[in-house]
């Protein structure tokens, strides 16, 4: 994903006549934290919605983005609600996505028709454009100031699948009944997890104002430490085939081409950066702020799967990236990449598009 975007002029008033001022909770879309104080003027706050658009601006937001305003937010509702228009999807006013539990530091504030919006870094994603994360706009009512400590017992865990429903009570999860607390978390989401005594089947989660979130066990695992291979972030990559793309994604309903990638590594814990050219740069030693670094790989003939591939009218103006595969049974190299608006997640040769290099992260 490139680090602009052509934004439209949108109808911000009618957005905010759809959404209210403090959070609208049915009890068929309850989330478990949904009782969490906003941010109110905190400077580090928390995400508390199981995905967060950032937006460019508050003034940017349009008519269709009223879905995935609100606490809880409706991802799903949002993006049906772009499917009958390409350009709808094409044309999202933001860069990027963030995860439920996500830390961001909050660095201004405004009021749109109503509503209070803050300007946020969100940590975890590196930029060039900020050395603290990834900037943008989102509303205030989607962040919460309150993060109780995980209790002791617990370890941390990711939602491992594209993405996972959690509930907050064990008889829901049993009944996987949506109308008491069920949420769906996106892949590589994090809690505080631990086992519950009786029922090897079942974990329990921690939201940010500690009540209980409970998920089948085979939802969540814990990051790899040490000893993860190219192969493991094709493995992980191939999770997302079929899965539409969309620009800004971060989150396993739907991708970017650098979220896609950036969002795989970071799973099998290795931090690179959100976008395109950042994530080519980081292997000819210019690796934004908390990035790792890697190795430049300038000829197809020396990839490595896991390698992350670019593609542009240049090594100044990559504008696409996807995970190399390794090569076919008639010897193409491939990779696995989300394309753009309109085509889902795939396998596909590098011959496809102006390959301009790679960047090596995994050494062996």
């Amino acid at each position: 994903m490139p680090l602009s975007n052509v934004l439209l002029p949108a109808a911000v008033g009618a957005v905010m006549a759809l959404v209210p001022l403090a959070h609208d909770v049915s009890a068929a879309d309850a989330s478990p934290s949904v009782a969490s104080v906003a941010c109110q003027g905190a400077r580090t706050c928390y995400v508390d919605v199981s995905v967060a658009q950032i937006w460019v601006s508050p003034d940017k937001v349009r008519t269709v983005d009223a879905k995935a305003l609100t606490n809880p937010v409706d991802i799903r509702g949002w993006f049906a609600a772009m499917a009958h228009d390409i350009d709808l999807r094409r044309d999202v006013a933001g860069e990027t996505q963030a995860l439920y539990g996500g830390r961001v530091t909050v660095v201004d504030t405004t009021t749109k028709d109503g509503a209070l919006w803050d300007k946020v870094v969100v940590h975890g994603q590196p930029t060039p454009r900020d050395e603290a994360g990834y900037p943008g706009w989102m509303p205030d009512r989607q962040l919460t100031k309150l993060r109780k400590k995980a209790p002791s017992g617990t370890i941390a865990e990711r939602v491992t699948s594209p993405t996972a429903r959690g509930y907050a009570s064990r008889r829901a999860l049993a009944a996987g009944d949506r109308s008491n607390g069920g949420t769906e978390y996106s892949f590589n989401t994090e809690f505080a997890v631990k086992p519950v005594a009786g029922a090897p089947s079942v974990v329990e989660a921690r939201a940010n104002d500690g009540t209980p979130i409970y998920f089948e066990r085979g939802a969540l695992a814990k990051v790899p430490m040490s000893g993860v291979t190219g192969d493991d972030m094709v493995a992980e990559a191939r999770k997302f085939l079929g899965l539409e793309y969309l620009w800004s994604g971060t989150a396993g309903f739907g991708y970017d081409c650098s979220g896609l990638t950036s969002q795989v590594y970071s799973a099998l814990g290795m931090t690179i950066p959100r976008d395109s050219q950042p994530q080519f740069d980081a292997g000819g030693g210019a690796a934004p702020a908390g990035s790792a670094e890697g190795e430049r790989i300038t000829s197809p003939a020396d990839l490595r799967p896991g390698d992350v591939v670019g593609f542009g009218s240049s090594t100044s103006n990559v504008t696409h990236v996807g995970i190399y595969v390794g090569r076919n049974d008639k010897g193409e190299p491939m990779m696995i990449n989300s394309p753009k608006t309109g085509e889902r997640v795939r396998e596909e040769p590098l011959t496809n598009r102006p390959f301009v290099g790679a960047t090596r992260f995994i050494a062996s």
